[in-house]
């Protein structure tokens, strides 16, 4: 008979600590479809509140395009080809009816596409999240398991201190500093332009996601801090302790993988954060984001460009909620998808 392995072991310990007792009344599949659905209906109500908000603004598309002197029947012209002249619920149903064939609308100040739109600008602000979650990670973890397992008497205040401290750092004060510091003073990092094309694209993205590091790195380390603190006084971990298990076993399987669950979960969250958030970098740094695009949308009330980008935000915050509460169950089972 073959002795169970860590793996094994520590997941069977999770299982049974208290939240994976009784019958799953449904299957993993059915809870992602199911969530799947939700988001669907999330997605359709944030494209609502979209298209209400930006026309209950004030100011108008077309005196924003012609400017205020623009002649009345010019005015009326305009309105007529870019549908402005029919009732807010036509133009709802000639919008929604043009999702179904993938068409969210032209702007009305240039005319592109919307989708041509977030093809070029969307994989920027993509670009940006992913190398801050990458960046996030590398920082967050070893920084979390350093602090919890060395037991150095009045670490733990520093460390609560330090974090206390870029948590209050504004994003765009920390953004000015950094920039004026790496791009002007050391000239290492450049202070504006872009490349589309990886991995030069990273020499423009390091920066700006450093700023958000500033931000999620004293989050996510607390996080993990206290996670891992709790999962060092459970049961399985004294098992294999008395097992014996090898160092790097030990620490995945029985300390950091079901510490991560939690910290998994808040990442998806702070990521659907700056899928909004970015807006300020990408200004302050220059990056052709699609962020910028919205603001700028927003100032000229180009209402199909806010539609658009607006209803894709909404859309990529549900994913990634739904993503990571998948990768937290998976890394511990005691994490259940509702």
């Amino acid at each position: 008979m073959t002795a169970p392995t860590p793996t094994t072991d520590a997941e069977s310990a999770l299982k049974e600590s208290g939240h994976g007792d009784g019958p799953r009344p449904q299957s993993t599949g059915e809870k992602i479809l199911r969530r799947t659905g939700r988001a669907i209906i999330v997605a359709f109500w944030v494209m609502v509140v979209a298209f209400m908000l930006i026309r209950l603004s004030p100011g108008d598309p077309v005196t924003a395009a012609l400017g205020g002197d623009a002649a009345p029947e010019t005015v009326e012209a305009l309105r007529k080809t870019l549908g402005l002249d029919v009732d807010p619920l036509t133009q709802f149903w000639q919008y929604f009816t043009g999702l179904f064939q993938g068409d969210l609308g032209a702007s009305l100040i240039s005319g592109i596409p919307v989708t041509e739109m977030l093809r070029t600008n969307l994989p920027v602000t993509l670009w940006l999240i992913l190398t801050t979650v990458v960046m996030t990670l590398v920082i967050s973890i070893p920084l979390a398991m350093f602090i919890a397992l060395a037991r150095i008497p009045g670490l733990p205040y520093v460390f609560r201190t330090l974090t206390a401290i870029g948590l209050a750092l504004p994003s765009f004060l920390v953004a000015l500093i950094l920039l004026y510091q790496f791009g002007l003073v050391w000239g290492i990092a450049p202070i504006f332009g872009y490349d589309p094309t990886f991995p030069a694209n990273m020499q423009y993205l390091w920066l700006p996601a450093l700023v958000n590091c500033v931000v999620l790195v004293p989050v996510l380390s607390r996080v993990l801090y206290s996670s891992i603190l709790d999962t060092l006084d459970e049961e399985f971990v004294e098992t294999g302790v008395i097992r014996g298990v090898r160092s790097f076993r030990f620490f995945w399987f029985y300390v950091l993988r079901p510490s991560l669950a939690p910290t998994v979960v808040l990442l998806s969250y702070m990521m659907g954060v700056m899928v909004g958030s970015t807006v300020i970098l990408e200004i302050i740094f220059a990056l052709p984001g699609i962020g910028r695009e919205l603001v700028t949308a927003v100032t000229m009330r180009d209402y199909p460009v806010v539609q658009g980008i607006i209803l894709v935000f909404g859309i990529l915050v549900v994913f990634l909620s739904l993503l990571g509460d998948i990768v937290a169950s998976i890394l511990d089972p005691r994490v259940k998808l509702t």
